[in-house]
């Protein structure tokens, strides 16, 4: 109890989030995952300050870890430069946390969630179907459309692998669909990708590999993690794909980079730098002119 207490002392954002009662009950929850309960049919509900609709989560420690890293501990915040979107692909749904923080930041956008493993997909589904702009797909992001292997994984971080010709002996529950980027665009009739979240433990290899030429010049920021330790060289894949365009980046965090058009992002730099440190800081005797507003003309 002393510890739950202390969590709630150092860690205000549970009790802001969901009150003292709410609060204890998943401090709890979490307490007994820590001693080893994992129970994929016990499923709690908790209602957000700020969120729309209920979430849901089993009692697994895959579970918890998405709850905190999307609402406690938060990998990403909404941007300034990123304050409008109409079309987002949130690629590893896992239990669809994500997509939720989505269609509250952006109520009008139509977010595309891909998941492989069929449970999560599942409680993905649950989690929301409350929102009618969220479309669930059960599969995985690839770059173009063939059969997938699901291999050993985590929970929240299942791996696939190309079916190859050789492979028959799967089991169902381990064979899933690719879904390309290009056959999403077509299929919802979509000219602009304005957020592509893509957390999908390895696959960022493949998708920046090849038949990403159409997609990616109309794709407005991507935040991708990147997992050289599950295939190596998804990394150089990434960069090597991304520098061929004109994106920055405009920030780096534990679960990703950020990547964003390079003039949408240093646009809002220079007028939050103008505003926020030029005007109320610097000297103008020795620096009459701030210079991103002529590198920006």
């Amino acid at each position: 109890m002393d510890t739950i207490e202390n969590t709630l002392t150092s860690k205000p954002k549970y009790l802001d989030l969901l009150g003292k009662e709410q609060a204890l009950k998943l401090l709890h929850v979490c307490a007994d995952i820590e001693s080893g309960k994992y129970d994929k049919n016990e499923i709690h509900t908790f209602k957000l300050t700020g969120i729309k609709h209920p979430i849901y989560l089993r009692t697994i420690r895959a579970d918890m870890q998405s709850f905190i890293n999307t609402f406690i501990d938060t990998y990403l915040d909404k941007k300034p430069y990123l304050a409008d979107a109409q079309f987002v692909i949130d690629a590893g749904a896992n239990i669809g946390f994500t997509a939720i923080l989505f269609a509250n930041w952006w109520p009008q956008c139509k977010i595309i969630s891909i998941e492989p493993d069929k449970e999560n997909y599942e409680l993905t589904l649950k989690n929301t179907s409350l929102y009618p702009n969220i479309t669930v797909l059960n599969g995985g992001l690839w770059n173009k459309e063939v059969k997938l292997k699901i291999e050993a994984g985590q929970e929240d971080g299942f791996v696939v692998r190309e079916v190859n010709s050789n492979q028959t002996q799967i089991k169902s529950e381990n064979l899933t669909l690719g879904i390309s980027i290009d056959q999403l665009l077509k299929k919802y009739n979509i000219s602009q990708i304005d957020f592509l979240k893509m957390n999908i433990e390895g696959s960022e290899k493949e998708i920046f590999a090849e038949n990403y030429k159409t997609w990616l010049p109309q794709t407005k920021a991507m935040l991708i993690e990147l997992h050289d330790g599950k295939n190596a060289g998804c990394s150089k894949a990434v960069f090597s794909t991304v520098n061929q365009f004109d994106f920055a980046v405009a920030e780096t965090a534990p679960y990703g980079i950020l990547f964003v058009k390079e003039k949408v992002y240093r646009k809002w730099y220079a007028d939050w730098y103008r505003e926020e440190i030029y005007k109320p800081n610097i000297d103008k005797n020795r620096f009459p002119e701030f210079y991103l507003d002529k590198e920006n003309t």
